[in-house]
């Protein structure tokens, strides 16, 4: 069992820490999210391979910020680190798969449909027409 470490600074994890990783780290999701904007607001590939661009781009972000932030590696004795990361992920997913149903549901509950999807309306002239 670990002891408990009354000054933070002598902490294992803080020890680890480094200016260069966090600087690289935070660079690199910054460049990844800069690439992902532009590719976005370019319009440059179709709706499918955009989707799967920009999630290679946020799993390139993702793994990036797991070396370089979390010091995640393969050593026995950061595996504790592994293992929240593999049981938290799935919870990460259905939170936004969740809130992704939630609100599809919730547009096609709340939201009126055009007037050529329901019978008997007719559509009314704008200012613009």
């Amino acid at each position: 069992m670990a002891t408990h470490q009354p000054d933070p600074v002598l902490h294992p994890e803080v020890q680890q820490a480094s200016f260069t990783g966090y600087t690289v780290g935070f660079v690199l999701s910054l460049a990844l999210l800069m690439a992902a904007l532009l590719i976005t607001e370019q319009h440059a590939l179709p709706p499918l391979k955009l989707l799967g661009a920009i999630s290679a781009l946020a799993m390139v972000a993702l793994f990036a910020q797991c070396f370089l932030f979390f010091g995640l590696n393969i050593a026995l004795h950061n595996i504790w680190k592994s293992v929240s990361l593999v049981l938290t992920v799935p919870l990460f997913i259905l939170t936004i798969g969740l809130t992704v149903w939630m609100f599809h549901e919730l547009d096609s509950l709340t939201m009126l449909p055009g007037a050529s999807v329901m019978p008997g309306m007719n559509m009314q002239p704008t200012l613009l027409q």
